[in-house]
């Protein structure tokens, strides 16, 4: 035995970690773990010219990744709304637990509907046939063939009333999934309005504030290939009194229907929609409700008739939907039904938020609940109760932390349905659009406090804490405040962290109070305190690296004070790594305070100081404020000349700095006069094969295209494909950039194919070579999809930008301009792949945000109200 983790214990291990994978993929794993080495730390932000677009906005700062949570050893609160008075905090963003779990193995569950069906409306030409035409007849006539395409449509269908917005995250979670798994034709989504007083009515979105209605046949297909699926908890009083039977009936009587219940199934008594068992064989593959054959698994056909149509209720989980997926395929499968149309006994009263009012004595009430939730809901509550205040992001991320591997979707919805809690009554908690604030009712929390023990109480934060800085990237990010001295924002009187410990990061390595004149500061020493910390900025492990360099930082202010020179270098250095574990902003205010508190020990023209000022204007940009980053390094560059000279190494680096972050800002000409300046400086100081000459090589390509001049930058990317490739290698991050480059301008140019055979060819060593999740591979995903679409095949596009939505969705926040672009490339290409309506209308929908985010004058906001003009046109 060579003690190496088997497959079978890798399996355990990445299910533990909620990662379900194949025998395949776990074969795949190992044999890559063989091959490749440990990661290297992730190059300087520079590293690679940011790649230019077409009709795409300049991407962020190469190597930026997502938020990361805040530094541990600080007070993490909810935000929720806008509240004034309280202690001075700064918004951040943490990362929630995901509301849809074993989102792959649900895929995996579907996938045999991923099946394709000739199109009886597009046409596609035969290469054989036509091949086979012309030899028979000699005339050059074209052959043609039904397009191949995918074989349903699914209408999505979310219930909007009141008890379920405990599922709103769930329900952009699941659409998210349904529009980027590519197994469906094409996709709706429509909100359900169940306390219509006419009855249940169609909305055109979930969730929103429009009073539109949408026709009730809307979403299903003409041609009968379609599914409507209905997410509802079917708590509201339109399931109960039967009067949402018609709409399911007529949904059932075209296509295949069912209703996705995100309750467990222990949970379904007390709901308005009555089920039983039922045995269901469909009579062919996608065919109604209607044409199946309802019986029970257990008693005859006549002492169990059956009754209206059967329309199947099912978990949110892989085996049902495992089910109803061979039932639609034409197969059998015993599943839980509601018959819609058939007469109905009341059904009891069910859980409601709000409907049980105040209770004259909440030791009754809590009794009830402990009596009637499982035990893990208990707790849970037990839990809650010791935060304040609470959105639903916070509450995943309690019932995370506290019942870990046992942790469901059930529990929170016990403790939410169970007439503990309620909306907050605090005025202005929604003005910024937050997360809704929810309190407990008057004297639960103390009797909740007091039903745990003092120690579980007081360990709820540090237990969230703990997950936020360990868990996989999964969830949407939501806001928070962190407790800082000098922050912009106010916490609510009586707020309770719900995550860290200890007091702030800012205030625990405060101003030295000892200062004196020092003669150096040992930057980068910090690691060479300790093995592990070392090993952990090697491998760019930063959110390890910041854990570990705050305790080893601790040490050395406890054993020299906080004016010594080891321990102010080490506030540079932790600084840092808070930055590049995703928290520019974060980095950027601690080297400000600590350039304030060295300016009258070390001087204003000291190395380090200069160091320092460089470092504040990387983190600038990195932070978003790309003019600001520029000015920054100006008034740096005439320091540095003034003491160094004008051609010193610092002087060459600041100058490609300003042109970079003048790049990012959209001044392109002016970036270009920078690069044109610096590089016979670089030429003649550096020389050709020196990587920071070759980059400035790269960026004057880059600008050139996005400047206009398309065949001036495609052979100025040709010509320093041999150099790059001489000096760095083959399989070098900039070598495999450089080819990128010159097969998307090769498209713009005029040649699409040659542009989509050459991203093809080189993405999958690009993505290796920057890792999966890096900025540069996402940006040719979306070149290969954007030539995908321009070779005249829409709906591979939309297929891969699909995907490519899916993985973005599960670490950018919505409002990343990264997402919003794909968003709006996604768009597009849906109305060119036929669905003109819903994808203009998304563009629609799309502007006013991108115009906030990116600004008016953006060229992506540009490029997309063109777009929409172009899709109006054409309509």
């Amino acid at each position: 035995m060579n003690g190496r983790p088997g497959p079978d214990r890798l399996g355990e291990a990445l299910a533990a970690a909620g990662i379900d994978a194949t025998a395949r993929e776990l074969a795949e794993v190992l044999w890559l773990a063989e091959r490749i080495g440990p990661p290297a730390a992730r190059p300087a932000v520079s590293d690679v010219p940011p790649p230019p677009p077409s009709r795409l906005p300049p991407p962020g700062p190469d190597g930026e990744q997502p938020p990361a949570p805040p530094p541990s050893g600080s007070d993490v609160y909810a935000a929720a709304g806008t509240v004034a008075a309280g202690v001075a905090a700064t918004p951040v963003l943490v990362r929630s637990a995901r509301a849809l779990p074993g989102q792959r193995r649900i895929v995996r569950a579907l996938r045999p509907l991923r099946r394709t069906v000739p199109s009886l409306r597009d046409e596609e030409p035969d290469e054989q046939a036509t091949a086979d035409l012309v030899a028979e007849t000699g005339r050059p006539d074209l052959a043609l063939r039904p397009r191949r395409e995918r074989w349903l449509d699914l209408t999505l269908v979310v219930d909007d009333g009141l008890s379920m917005e405990l599922w709103t995250d769930l329900a952009g979670e699941l659409r998210a999934l349904f529009a980027g798994a590519g197994l469906f034709r094409r996709m709706r989504c429509h909100g359900l309005d169940t306390r219509h007083p006419d009855g249940p009515r169609l909305k055109p979105r979930p969730f929103g504030s429009s009073t539109a209605l949408a026709a009730p046949r809307s979403g299903l297909p003409a041609d009968g290939r379609g599914m409507v699926l209905v997410l509802s908890d079917t708590v509201g009083t339109a399931w109960r009194d039967g009067r949402m039977d018609p709409l399911l009936s007529a949904w059932a009587r075209s296509c295949p229907t069912a209703v996705l219940q995100p309750l467990p199934q222990r949970l379904w008594p007390g709901t308005g929609l009555p089920t039983s068992a039922r045995r269901l064989q469909a009579d062919r593959p996608g065919g109604p409700n209607t044409g199946w054959r309802a019986t029970d698994p257990l008693l005859p056909l006549d002492l169990a008739p059956p009754g209206g149509v059967p329309v199947p209720v099912l978990e949110l989980g892989p085996a049902h939907l495992a089910a109803w997926t061979a039932l639609v395929a034409g197969g059998t499968a015993v599943l839980r039904v509601a018959e819609a149309g058939a007469p109905r006994v009341a059904a009891p009263p069910g859980p409601h938020p709000e409907a049980a009012g105040p209770a004259p004595d909440m030791a009754a009430r809590l009794a009830l609940f402990r009596a009637a939730a499982s035990p893990e809901a208990f707790l849970l509550a037990g839990h809650l109760a010791a935060v304040s205040p609470l959105t639903l992001p916070v509450m995943r991320l309690v019932q995370r932390a506290v019942l870990r591997g046992r942790a469901a979707p059930a529990q929170l919805a016990e403790v939410m349905l169970g007439g503990l809690l309620r909306r907050s009554p605090v005025e202005g908690v929604d003005e910024a659009g937050g997360p809704r604030r929810y309190d407990f009712r008057a004297g639960v929390r103390e009797l909740l406090l007091d039903s745990l023990p003092a120690r579980a109480a007081l360990d709820t934060a540090a237990l969230v804490g703990e997950v936020m800085h360990h868990q996989e990237p999964q969830g949407r990010y939501a806001p928070a405040l962190l407790a800082d001295t000098a922050g912009t924002r106010g916490l609510p009187p009586g707020a309770v962290a719900f995550a860290g410990a200890g007091a702030p990061l800012l205030a625990r390595f405060a101003p030295a109070a000892d200062g004196g004149p020092v003669a150096d500061l040992p930057f980068g020493a910090l690691a060479g305190h300790d093995p592990q910390l070392a090993a952990d900025v090697a491998a760019g492990r930063w959110s390890e690296a910041v854990a570990r360099g705050e305790e080893v930082l601790e040490r050395l202010l406890a054993a020299h004070g906080p004016g010594r020179p080891e321990v102010l270098a080490g506030r540079f250095d932790l600084a840092e790594w808070i930055g590049e574990a995703g928290a520019p902003h974060n980095a950027r205010r601690l080297l400000r305070q600590l350039h304030a508190d060295l300016d009258g020990r070390l001087g204003p023209d000291h190395p380090r100081m200069l160091r320092l000022r460089a470092a504040i204007a990387e983190w600038t940009g990195r932070s978003g404020e790309w003019t600001q980053a520029a000015d920054g390094y100006r008034e740096l560059l005439t320091d540095q000349e003034r003491l160094l000279g004008r051609d010193h190494p610092d002087c060459l680096h600041s100058r490609a700095r300003i042109g970079f972050w003048l790049a990012h800002g959209g001044s392109w000409d002016a970036a270009v006069d920078v690069f044109a300046d610096l590089l016979p400086r670089q030429l003649r100081v550096r020389g050709a094969d020196h990587r920071e000459t070759l980059r400035t090589r790269a960026n004057l390509a880059s600008l050139t295209g996005r400047s206009g001049g398309t065949d001036t930058a495609l052979r100025l990317w040709q010509e320093l494909l041999p150099a790059v490739r001489r000096t760095f290698g083959p399989d070098d991050q900039l070598t495999l950039a450089t080819e990128a480059e010159i097969g998307h301008w090769t498209g713009v140019a005029g040649d699409p194919a040659a542009a989509l055979r050459m991203i093809s060819a080189v993405l999958p060593r690009l993505t290796a070579a920057f890792g999966p999740a890096h900025e540069t591979p996402y940006e040719f995903r979306r070149r290969l999809a954007q030539w995908t679409g321009e070779s005249g095949d829409a709906e591979g596009a939309v297929e891969l930008l699909g995907e490519l939505l899916g993985e973005l969705g599960r670490w950018l926040i919505p409002e990343h301009p990264t997402f919003l672009n794909c968003r709006g490339d996604h768009a597009y290409w849906t109305a060119r792949l036929g669905d003109r309506e819903e994808g203009l209308g998304r563009l629609r929908e799309l502007l006013p945000e991108l115009e906030s985010v990116l600004g008016h004058d953006d060229p992506y906001t540009r490029w997309a109200r063109n777009a929409v003009l172009e899709l109006e046109d054409d309509g």
